[in-house]
Parts: C-alpha cells; sequence; structure tokens
C-alpha cells in the first residue's frame, strides 16, 4: 500500500458578490454534489460529511475515494477542510474569497492537497503520481466552474 500525493490551486471570478459565493459554500451538500466525481455526499453532524467519489482508473490502478470531513467555516473569507478518521482517501484545503476586479464580483480560490491509500508496488508510484496530479488539477478547475456557473445563473444548490 503507497500514498499517493497530489495538490492543486486554482481561482476564478465569479459575477457575484461574496456573500452570494459564501451562501453557496455554507450549503456543504449541495455545493460539494457540483464536485466533479462526487456519487454520494451525507452530512453526518458536527460540520462533518462523508464523501464517495467515482472510482478513478488509468488502466493500471483503480481507486474509488472514500473518505469523511470536517469543514471550519468562522473566518468570513475562508472556508476550510481536513481529513476525519482512516479512509482511503484525505483531502484538505480550503476555500477563500477575496473582492473581485469589480463591483458585485468576488475572486473565488480553492487550495486543496490530498493523499490516496492504493495497492501498488512502491516502485510504480512515479508513474502513478502524475495521473493523479492530472486528476486532481481536472475535478478543482471542473468544480470552480461548476461553482461559478450556479452562483452566476442565481438557482440554488
Amino acid at each position: 500500500m503507497v500514498s499517493i500525493r497530489s495538490a492543486s490551486v486554482a481561482g476564478i471570478e465569479v459575477k457575484a458578490d461574496p456573500a452570494a459565493v459564501r451562501a453557496l459554500l455554507l450549503d456543504v451538500v449541495g455545493c460539494g454534489l457540483l464536485m466533479p466525481g462526487v456519487e454520494s455526499l451525507t452530512a453526518e453532524g458536527d460540520d462533518v460529511y462523508h464523501y464517495v467519489l467515482t472510482t478513478l482508473s488509468n488502466g493500471a490502478v483503480s481507486h474509488t475515494p472514500d473518505h469523511r470531513t470536517r469543514f471550519h467555516t468562522a473566518d468570513p473569507a475562508r472556508i476550510a477542510w481536513e481529513p476525519v478518521g482512516e479512509h482511503n482517501f484525505r483531502s484538505w484545503g480550503e476555500f477563500r474569497t477575496t473582492p473581485g476586479s469589480g463591483p458585485d464580483t468576488t475572486y473565488l480560490e480553492i487550495d486543496t492537497r490530498s493523499e490516496a491509500d492504493v495497492d501498488i508496488a512502491p516502485v510504480v508510484l512515479p508513474l502513478v503520481e502524475p495521473f493523479a496530479r492530472q486528476q486532481s488539477d481536472q475535478v478543482t478547475e471542473g468544480f470552480l466552474a461548476a461553482i461559478k456557473e450556479r452562483v452566476e445563473s442565481g438557482a440554488s444548490a
């Protein structure tokens, strides 16, 4: 068993005020289901959420991430998360919001890192990690685009 690590940082300007962006982000289940690859997401109480993601495979490795995450929402410009318990996937990160370039715009950034426990030989790790990084970047960018679309459309999660 080895841990595959990846990290992504991405941002996007949203045509909405920070309160509208934050309202969607605070709807952890509604917003979280916008993330590409989320099969199910349930609230368990005490700001802990259980995620089950789509199976990822590159032909050599197949992995179905399953994890629990706790969110921290006290900072008005930042929503952070961290893993809870032992699972085959762990994610840490935060959403950060700052004023955008114009009136009623918000710059939204996601900064995340993750570890996936996968049953492969350690010698294969250098071949698999680039795939994991690419997947992480694609999910992060797709998530930001979906959040932007949802907030700008005015639809509720």
